[in-house]
């Protein structure tokens, strides 16, 4: 029992956060996140290795959350309690796994059913309210209080009215679109270009920060503390393509298998 004791002590201190393993795992963050940057020059073994990694640990992670967050207290705890109708809602999820098994993947069918049908009726209301009913609000509303608006303000409420009303002329195809009916639809479609190339933006600025993100931990990375993990790694990497390039040089290189 002194033995068990003593290997679960020591087991533990290994794990403890140590600058050692700070240091290590510095390393292999910087080392992850420039085998995933290595694509933009080619294919190759590293690349791939990330890559797996990186689904393993998230398919990984994404289990042990669903069976943490929904199983066990959605689930098993329940059962435990005796709530028996909870079997309802899991003979169903367990169907969708039948899909894998050919001769009784029709039970499947009954589980994307219920799911199909319950998530609709989730979300078209909610769908009515946020996209629908609001976006009307929201067009209207201003307009009904301008005697407390700036003139600016004004302008914008009637820009705003003014595109929706282009956009939706845009869209409405049982007329055809000649003549006024064509202008204002001309209209609406650089209203439609204008938020495209916002939502485009922000989407390009959200991922850029990202970037910047993995360029600032590979900076961090780069100092003293870390033994100079960003320029080993780099280093490493150019003169694996170096030697990669020198050996298949004038031969076809295999095609990488995926």
């Amino acid at each position: 029992m002194d033995l068990l004791t003593h290997f679960w002590t020591w087991l533990c201190g290994f794990f403890v956060i140590t600058p050692a393993w700070m240091t290590a795992g510095a390393w292999l963050a910087a080392g992850l996140t420039i085998f995933l940057f290595s694509f933009l020059y080619k294919d190759n073994p590293f690349f791939k290795a990330a890559e797996h990694l990186y689904l393993g640990a998230g398919m990984g992670w994404l289990l042990q959350v669903s069976f943490y967050s929904v199983l066990v207290p959605k689930v098993w705890e329940p059962l435990m309690k005796h709530e028996w109708l909870v079997l309802v809602p899991s003979l169903l999820g367990l169907s969708l796994l039948t899909q894998f098994i050919p001769k009784i993947s029709w039970i499947s069918r009954y589980g994307f059913t219920f799911l199909m049908g319950y998530g609709a009726g989730l979300a078209i209301p909610v769908g009515l309210s946020t996209d629908f009913i609001s976006q009307i609000s929201g067009t209207v509303q201003p307009l009904s209080m301008m005697a407390s608006m700036t003139p600016w303000m004004i302008f914008n409420a009637f820009l705003v009215a003014f595109g929706v009303i282009c956009v939706l002329f845009y869209f409405f195809f049982s007329v055809e679109h000649k003549g006024h009916m064509q202008k204002v639809s001309n209209i609406g479609i650089y209203f439609l270009m204008i938020y495209f190339g916002a939502a485009f933006g922000n989407t390009v600025m959200a991922r850029f920060s990202l970037l910047y993100g993995r360029f600032d931990q590979l900076y961090t990375f780069s100092s003293s503390k870390y033994l100079y993990a960003t320029q080993f790694i780099v280093i490493g990497m150019v003169v694996y393509f170096a030697i990669h390039a020198f050996f298949t040089r004038g031969g076809k290189e295999p095609e990488a298998a995926r």
